[in-house]
């Protein structure tokens, strides 16, 4: 379904509130974060939203995701749900979401799944990798693999915009989740992805649930700890300072706008979307 103009900005509205709550929780836990992907993009370029867009990105260390995590369970205000692989293991994330309760904004892949389902804003964990590139290579294929794996059990339903080898390899994982339960594959997708976690050697950390390409996502930690403000929808929040750095790897020349014809909202197929009435 086709996401009209009204609800669109209906959807940024509630997605700005869960923000907020997001950054409420952070400041008092003393807890970092920045605005990350198409979330900073669109600070950089409108201080806000990107007019078409309909997603918030956030990302953190690892080590401030587990405390985010932990103290959802007692501070996360009621309107609110925290969703990733631990509170809701069929939810097939590497990663977590807040929810918004009372609200549905399902896709078509995932919508008959029993899950929370309400409009969200992404938080992405970026785990340490190795130095060495081979090394971080082998970690992200066995991650993908696992993560993968972890889809398919969940029931997720093959995308409708991939094809060919993807096609055969959704078909595999299905076959080899018959034998396998999902249980286990969390438990080495957890550990996988915290390889490197302990080790203080590590300058490079990425976040395993994003949607580029390995040399794209890694970053080295030294971007992801100098953090400065940056004004998104008139409130003010953290970014990397070097936020010209990250943008121009992810996107290249990202103050130029794209085509007329590209400018629609990322990777959502939307079945069913029900915000709350005026």
């Amino acid at each position: 379904m086709d996401i009209t103009i009204d609800q669109l900005q209906q959807l940024k509205s509630i997605e700005l509130a869960m923000l907020d709550e997001f950054v409420r929780i952070c400041d008092a836990n003393g807890i970092d974060y920045f605005l990350s992907g198409g979330t900073c993009l669109g600070a950089a370029r409108h201080k806000g939203f990107i007019p078409w867009d309909d997603d918030i990105d956030v990302g953190m260390l690892r080590e401030d995701y587990d405390r985010f995590a932990q103290a959802c369970k007692t501070e996360l205000s009621d309107g609110f749900i925290f969703q990733d692989m631990n509170t809701e293991p069929n939810c097939g994330l590497v990663f977590g979401k807040i929810r918004k309760k009372g609200t549905v904004y399902s896709e078509t892949y995932s919508s008959h799944i029993a899950m929370s389902q309400g409009v969200w804003i992404d938080i992405f964990p970026y785990d340490r990798v190795s130095n060495d590139s081979t090394e971080r290579s082998k970690q992200y294929r066995k991650v993908s693999f696992l993560k993968n794996l972890y889809i398919v059990k969940c029931g997720y339903k093959f995308p409708q915009n991939k094809g060919g080898i993807q096609k055969a390899a959704y078909y595999v994982a299905k076959a080899l989740c018959l034998f396998i339960p999902q249980h286990w594959i969390i438990s080495k997708i957890d550990k996988a992805m915290r390889t490197y976690d302990q080790d203080d050697s590590c300058h490079y950390a990425m976040p395993f649930g994003g949607a580029y390409s390995i040399e794209v996502e890694t970053e080295k930690l030294a971007r992801l700890h100098d953090l400065a403000p940056i004004e998104f929808e008139g409130r003010q929040y953290k970014t990397f300072a070097d936020w010209d750095g990250y943008l121009t790897k992810h996107y290249g020349k990202y103050m130029q706008l794209p085509p007329k014809e590209k400018r629609r909202a990322g990777v959502h197929y939307v079945k069913e979307l029900k915000l709350p009435q005026d």
